[in-house]
């Protein structure tokens, strides 16, 4: 039976309005048991008995956004958590030189401490503060595990690279740059906060007490380093992925970068070779040599190993200081003193560096400007692979009121030279060694790209069937391949060729 919309009271047939109350049915009313929406423009709101509901309230859900950012997080977080775990495990006394229960194979301090250097591969330094009746000390050690930040980084490149292989098969267009930019805001401020909470489960402290002194000590990462550093690699990696629709759209407009696009492509790939031929050479020096130096106690620290190798090789001075701030230990290739003739053996990885840069530059038909832009970029990568090797420890001693600050470069480098060696090297490498492959195998290297309108070995003259327009065409081609991807043939994913949009035809 129909209801009043007003009071509620039953209707007998199809009536103008109602007996109970007068209101006017210009409307068929709603029948009893009809649901309609409610209306909030009713005055009083819903009446009793009229049929309507309320919507039920929505929760958010997390954007597909998060939840590309929250896979490929994924990973890379867990490695850093099995890898305290697994030194934890194995090690039967811990970095930090306190004996465990030796009944005990695992103990939450152990792993507390291993986890701490590992998060020391976001660049962060591990802190030691005291704090006592008389004054407090608080020491830092500042070490990059290179094992363990390759990882990460692999990993989450790796996962990335992925979600965008897939998000290419189902046929969605690459992320513009304001995509990726918010894309990599994402990733970066859950990488963050993954840190931030690793680092607050590293925190341990403890007290100790002796006859005259209670100490209370806390040890663990500083926080708000590590939040900075874990968002900004987070960040990189994903603009480095997703921003490359975006590059390449770009360097087809700017000629510049995409000579600087092109360097980065042949720089990146010979500094990833170098840094798996000094991995092996560092592992088999740990099995073969007794004592080798630097010995450390971090196993992670055995690609650090190769990169002091390589910096040595290349005639950086490595210097040492001792806890009053002077020189301990200083030697280089051309002044090794009591260190032996066999440091002359680390300079076979930095050739070979040299000669495949050489090789890569040749082989990829890069300009003369092409090639100043590699040796910029491969002077700066090596300088921050050695200048990564080093291991600082700071100490901040405040007694009675007296500030007490030291600095002790457990493996230290001389800043200028390291500088100037990996200048050397790179010009060896990016001008030098093309120019003979190039006088050797008449092929003269590009004085610089062809302009549009231009003739381009690979096309017809600007004035032939094309015409200017073509011949352009072809200029963006041969600068920069196209916007879309090369799709891999069918069963063959190729996710390990991130330079392959950069590339020119001719340098395959």
């Amino acid at each position: 039976m129909p209801i009043c919309p007003s009071c509620g009271a039953a209707v007998a047939g199809a009536v103008a309005a109602c007996a109970n109350c007068g209101h006017g049915l210009a409307l068929p009313p709603p029948a009893i048991g009809e649901v309609v929406a409610d209306d909030t423009s009713t005055p009083g709101g819903s009446p009793w008995g009229a049929g309507r509901i309320h919507p039920d309230r929505q929760w958010p859900t997390p954007s597909r956004g998060w939840l590309t950012a929250g896979r490929v997080l994924l990973a890379p977080t867990v490695l850093l958590v099995l890898l305290a775990a697994l030194g934890s495990t194995v090690a039967g006394r811990d970095v930090a030189g306190v004996d465990d229960d030796p009944g005990v194979r695992w103990t939450t301090h152990a792993f507390q401490t291993w986890l701490q250097l590992t998060l020391t591969a976001f660049g962060t330094p591990w802190r030691n503060a005291n704090t006592s009746s008389f004054g407090s000390a608080v020491a830092a050690v500042h070490v990059l595990p290179y094992a363990v930040a390759l990882g990460w980084l692999a990993l989450l490149w790796f996962g990335q690279r992925l979600a965008a292989r897939a998000r290419a098969a189902a046929g969605t267009a690459e992320p513009t740059a304001r995509a990726a930019g918010a894309q990599a805001l994402r990733t970066g401020a859950l990488s963050a906060a993954a840190a931030l909470v690793l680092g607050q489960v590293a925190t341990g402290s403890s007290e100790k007490e002796t006859l005259s002194l209670s100490m209370h000590i806390t040890t663990g990462p500083a926080m708000t380093p590590l939040g900075v550093s874990a968002f900004l690699a987070a960040a990189v990696v994903v603009l480095a992925v997703d921003g490359q629709g975006a590059l390449r759209a770009e360097a087809a407009r700017r000629r510049w970068l995409g000579g600087w696009l092109l360097a980065w492509q042949h720089a990146a790939r010979v500094v990833g070779g170098l840094l798996v031929l000094l991995t092996v050479v560092s592992a088999v020096m740990q099995v073969l040599v007794d004592r080798p130096f630097p010995q450390y106690a971090f196993r992670a620290l055995t690609v650090n190993g190769g990169g002091y190798l390589f910096g040595v090789g290349s005639g950086a001075r490595v210097v040492q200081r001792s806890l009053r701030g002077s020189r301990d230990d200083s030697f280089a290739l051309y002044d090794l003193g009591g260190h032996g003739s066999q440091w002359w053996l680390a300079v076979a990885p930095v050739l070979l560096a040299a000669l495949a840069l050489g090789w890569s530059a040749h082989r990829g038909r890069l300009t003369r400007p092409d090639r100043a832009r590699l040796a910029v970029l491969y002077a700066a990568l090596t300088a921050a692979l050695v200048l990564g090797t080093s291991i600082r420890l700071s100490d901040r001693t405040t007694l009675k009121g007296e500030v007490h600050e030291t600095r002790i470069d457990l493996v230290g480098w001389s800043l200028t030279s390291v500088l100037v060696a990996a200048a050397a090297w790179a010009v060896f490498g990016a001008l030098v060694v093309p120019a003979l492959l190039d006088a050797v195998r008449r092929t003269p290297a590009p004085v610089s790209a062809p302009l549009p309108g231009q003739a381009s070995d690979r096309s017809e003259p600007a004035g032939g069937a094309g015409g200017p327009r073509e011949a352009e065409l072809v200029e963006l081609v041969e600068l920069v391949e196209s916007v879309a991807e090369r799709r891999p043939a069918v069963g063959r994913v190729d996710v390990l060729d991130s330079h392959a949009p950069y590339r020119r035809p001719d340098a395959d």
